[in-house]
């Protein structure tokens, strides 16, 4: 590990709501992620029952240096901070070119502040970090209040264009499965049209199901393709006009992240949906011009990892961090031994 940087004197100011600066932060931060987008942040507040913003800015010798948004939202009484909603990565945002002296402090400054947070009913305070600069800051990070997992994401690199995506990282069995599915009568596509939620969303509400997590709200991705079809898209499958499947992905950082997924179970196997979808996941990056093509992460699920990676994924760091009040630590300790339980010893 490297020694930090020397720190100098950063005022951090909170706020609930998108205070006006956060537009001239985001403009002075041109890779800013989808998470840390003011759009992104308002619809997720408007949509989550009982959810609103909380901000932090962070200023030096007057200026705004930096900032850190979180949505607030309730679940089972207890309040959460998260700013990396359902899996956005988020966290600190950091003016480009600061000398690094700066750009330590005010990172440093806003974790701080952030984990401040974690009190009373606030529970939790959650931030996921995907950039390497930030995940080099928070390896010099040494408020013990954060607990760190890490885990790592599938990214296809798609800078050499498509056709080196297909014939240098996919692997011979998923081309093969592609053409199968294509044959077969499967149609892809990109679409923006927010009509695409209603055919979409039984699907999705299905698979979340099957992976134990709460699916986003059905207003909230029909608001995200019609307000924001910059950020969010479908890239799709259908056969016969009927969709068997979509990702909800999301422009961030330069790259083509597929966020959310919806498939009919039965055309896993029968067409190679979930092929397909990668597929054009890989299509679409590369007509857009980005640079890469994020698949998520696969955490605990070696299976999952493998079939991306013979998709042409590779691993790349994420990092999760926690700040837990009382409450909060009881809370997860409560969920621990629930789970255990329910696995029956397994």
């Amino acid at each position: 590990m490297t020694s930090r940087p020397a720190s100098v004197p950063v005022r951090v100011m909170a706020s609930e709501g998108l205070p006006g600066a956060w537009a001239g932060l985001l403009a002075a931060c041109p890779d800013h992620s989808a998470g840390q987008d003011g759009r992104w942040l308002e619809l997720a507040a408007r949509h989550y029952r009982g959810a609103g913003l909380r901000v932090l800015l962070a200023e030096h010798d007057g200026a705004v240096v930096g900032g850190l948004a979180a949505v607030a939202r309730r679940r089972h009484g207890l309040d959460r901070l998260e700013s990396s909603v359902d899996g956005l990565p988020g966290g600190p945002l950091l003016v480009a070119g600061l000398p690094d002296a700066v750009r330590w402090s005010a990172f440093a400054a806003l974790c701080g502040a952030y984990a401040d947070l974690a009190g009373g009913r606030t529970a939790l305070v959650i931030q996921t970090l995907d950039r390497p600069p930030a995940l080099a800051l928070a390896d010099q990070l040494a408020d013990r209040r954060w607990a760190a997992s890490d885990f790592t994401a599938s990214v296809v690199d798609c800078r050499e264009g498509l056709e080196h995506v297909e014939r240098r990282l996919w692997t011979n069995n998923r081309r093969n499965e592609r053409n199968r599915g294509l044959k077969r009568g499967c149609v892809l596509a990109t679409e923006r049209d927010p009509a695409v939620v209603r055919e979409w969303y039984p699907l999705y509400v299905a698979s979340a199901a099957s992976w134990a997590q709460a699916p986003l709200p059905a207003g909230l991705v029909t608001s995200l393709l019609r307000e924001a079809p910059d950020r969010f898209l479908m890239t799709t499958c259908r056969r016969d006009g009927r969709l068997l499947g979509g990702h909800l992905c999301v422009r961030t950082a330069g790259q083509l992240l597929a966020w959310q997924s919806g498939v009919e179970a039965a055309a896993l196997r029968e067409v190679f949906v979930a092929t397909l979808l990668y597929w054009q996941d890989a299509v679409t990056a590369c007509a857009e011009g980005l640079e890469a093509v994020d698949y998520g992460g696969s955490v605990g699920r070696d299976t999952l990892a493998d079939f991306k990676r013979r998709c042409g994924g590779r691993p790349q760091p994420r990092r999760v961090l926690v700040a837990s009040s009382r409450l909060g630590r009881a809370a997860r300790r409560g969920a621990g031994i629930l789970r255990r339980l329910r696995g029956g010893g397994r």
